[in-house]
């Protein structure tokens, strides 16, 4: 792999590393100050105790509270992506908290199961057509800051109404819904995934940046309806040259076009895509530079199956990314090729090949779906040819 690349890698992990103890010794200075300040007698009586045992305990049980607050708030802010995109005439699609997903199918709600590594939740919505070029786009993706801000603003004013316990329990709350406005209202990437401000900052900067956010959105609730990508119109999302695919909602264009070739077998093209994408891994999110890599692995293990390159792609933070993204269709795909067709294990592949299946009888985004089951169906055909006793 390219030198820039891992050290790229490397300065990501360390930024947040830094990020971290920043985010840590500001809340341990509010905590601070709220102890000598309005929870002064609470914990003079409370938490300041002779014996350090109880002292810790009672600081856990602060911890925990502070922490179900910040998931409480984690609700309340994709709530506010809701709340303001129906404002803003966008149209219900999905509701992920953790890998818990609300879709809307055929007019009815629907439970699934879905997550993405690096993110807490997501609430994804058709966005309205555009008009000259134009769409609704910042009241969207602040929504969930501003309801973060309101809810906690309006739980401490509510705790100045109650005794030191429901005081400390409300303040602690409102507390989680602040850390969740900072790490989405200041522009940042997060575990390698730029945040709502991030995203609203390359948007006003970038028309094709804006264009590339609602087409993501857009194809997003086409293929939880069912369409496929193989039968939309490739001059919606044909690459164009003078795009800045630095920025990292361009770049999620490789991807959409990759998989249009992908839905129609065209695996040269799909393969000329990732190519062209190569050049720009080193300046997108991690996340992007996973699927990336995970996608070149899967052409690799389909075309030559170099085993130099495949060894290079399918390093550890590779691996534990595969494994993290377990309700991820695509990425079963990629461990029947590999276990099938690199490490000619029948039973693993096998194994994969019916996980994909599984997963994708009740994936949300229905139209992926049944591309990944035509995929899953070549590439055990492919494994038949190569292992006749499969």
């Amino acid at each position: 792999m390219d030198k820039v690349v891992k050290n790229h890698k490397r300065k990501n992990k360390y930024l947040g590393s830094i990020f971290f103890i920043l985010i840590c010794a500001g809340l341990g200075f509010i905590l601070g100050f709220l102890s000598n300040t309005y929870l002064e007698d609470f914990f003079q009586k409370y938490i300041n105790n002779e014996k350090a045992y109880i002292e810790i305990f009672n600081i856990y049980i602060l911890l925990l509270i502070f922490i179900l607050g910040y998931l409480i708030h984690i609700i309340i802010h994709e709530a506010g992506h809701l709340v303001f995109g129906l404002i803003s005439g966008y149209k219900f699609v999905s509701f992920r908290v953790a890998s818990f997903t609300i879709i809307k199918f055929q007019g009815k709600f629907k439970f699934k199961r879905f997550s993405i590594a690096g993110t807490a939740g997501q609430c994804l919505m058709m966005p309205p057509n555009m008009i000259n070029g134009k769409y609704p786009f910042t009241l969207y993706n602040l929504g969930g800051v501003m309801f973060n801000l309101i809810i906690s603003i309006l739980v401490i004013l509510i705790a100045k109404q109650y005794s030191s316990y429901l005081s400390v329990f409300f303040i602690l709350i409102s507390l989680g819904g602040i850390l969740c406005a900072l790490t989405n209202g200041i522009p940042m990437k997060i575990n390698g995934v730029g945040n709502d401000a991030y995203n609203l900052l390359s948007m006003i900067k970038d028309k094709d940046a804006r264009e590339s956010f609602h087409l993501q959105l857009e194809i997003n609730g086409l293929l939880t309806e069912g369409k496929r990508l193989k039968n939309m119109p490739y001059e919606k999302f044909k690459l164009k040259e003078d795009v800045n695919y630095k920025n990292s909602l361009n770049f999620s264009k490789f991807f959409i076009t990759y998989n249009y070739f992908l839905d129609n077998m065209d695996f040269k093209k799909a393969k000329q895509v990732l190519k062209f994408a190569e050049s720009f891994t080193q300046y997108t999110i991690s996340l992007n530079r996973l699927e990336w890599e995970s996608e070149m692995l899967f052409m690799e293990l389909i075309g030559d199956c170099n085993e130099e390159i495949i060894e290079e792609l399918y390093d550890k933070s590779l691996q534990k990314y595969i494994k993290a993204s377990k309700f991820m269709v695509s990425k079963k795909r990629i461990m029947i090729a590999y276990e099938g067709l690199y490490k000619n294990d029948k039973e693993k592949s096998l194994k994969y090949l019916n996980e994909l299946k599984d997963l994708a009888e009740n994936y949300p985004l229905k139209g992926e779906a049944e591309m990944e089951l035509m995929l899953g169906d070549f590439l055990k055909e492919k494994l038949n040819n190569n292992n006749p006793q499969i």
